[in-house]
């Protein structure tokens, strides 16, 4: 009986994760901080012409992988440690958008065009892992992430979109592709931390989606309202 249940535990386990290297882990770091920071220098220069933009853009993207006390990274990297590779993703969609040339930019989505539902469920584990944080639950959540039945089971919910819509790759369709491909990519590497949760969400983007839900609530709120009948 023992036998047949063994890869049941094996699944559940979380005292022996599969970690990344620490060189891996190390390089990462300053990696995942390119494009946030490089985003920054293109809304700066803003006002610049495309090519002056793109270069202003790329000298903030090299500050980010500078050593040293003297630059952010070594403060970003203290303070907030590394971006998920969710963020990385979003953060990318404005950044293209930022970098296009005059002429050929491409909207990304507009909160009127996320489904609530789909923020709600995005946000959810935060307040699950923030619980954790403060041990307030009877379950380590954050542990969980450990294992590799976490893995499987957000990579089945996160694919739950792309079936519902249909798989595409684009920038008005982050719901269906920003998840899953952050879980393949931390199936492959481990990276950050060797826990999934780390690969799929951050403080950061955990803040971020909650402006957003609020925001898409209260939008088709205020437009449920102007459209009801006046009596």
């Amino acid at each position: 009986m023992s036998a047949d249940v063994s890869w049941l535990a094996a699944l559940l386990a979380t005292d022996a994760p599969a970690l990344p290297g620490a060189l891996w882990m190390q390089y990462y770091l300053p990696m995942s901080w390119i494009i946030p920071l490089s985003l920054f220098g293109a809304l700066v220069g803003w006002k610049l012409p495309w090519r002056a933009r793109k270069y202003f853009a790329m000298g903030f993207g090299v500050v980010a992988v500078t050593a040293g006390s003297a630059f952010p990274m070594y403060w970003l990297g203290l303070a907030f440690q590394t971006l998920s590779f969710s963020t990385i993703f979003l953060v990318g969609l404005p950044y293209s958008v930022v970098l296009a040339q005059p002429g050929k930019l491409e909207a990304w989505p507009r909160a009127e065009s996320i489904n609530p539902w789909y923020l709600f469920v995005a946000v959810l584990p935060g307040y699950f892992l923030l619980l954790d944080t403060f041990a307030v639950l009877p379950w380590q959540i954050y542990a969980w992430g450990f294992s590799p039945i976490a893995l499987l089971c957000l990579l089945a919910f996160s694919l739950l979109p792309g079936v519902r819509r249909g798989f595409t790759f684009s920038r008005s369709t982050p719901d269906v592709w920003v998840a899953p491909t952050a879980l393949l990519l931390f199936a492959v590497t481990r990276l950050p931390t060797g826990n999934v949760w780390d690969a799929l969400i951050d403080p950061w983007l955990w803040l971020f989606l909650n402006g957003v839900l609020l925001r898409t609530v209260y939008r088709r709120w205020r437009g449920a309202e102007s459209q009801a009948p006046q009596i």
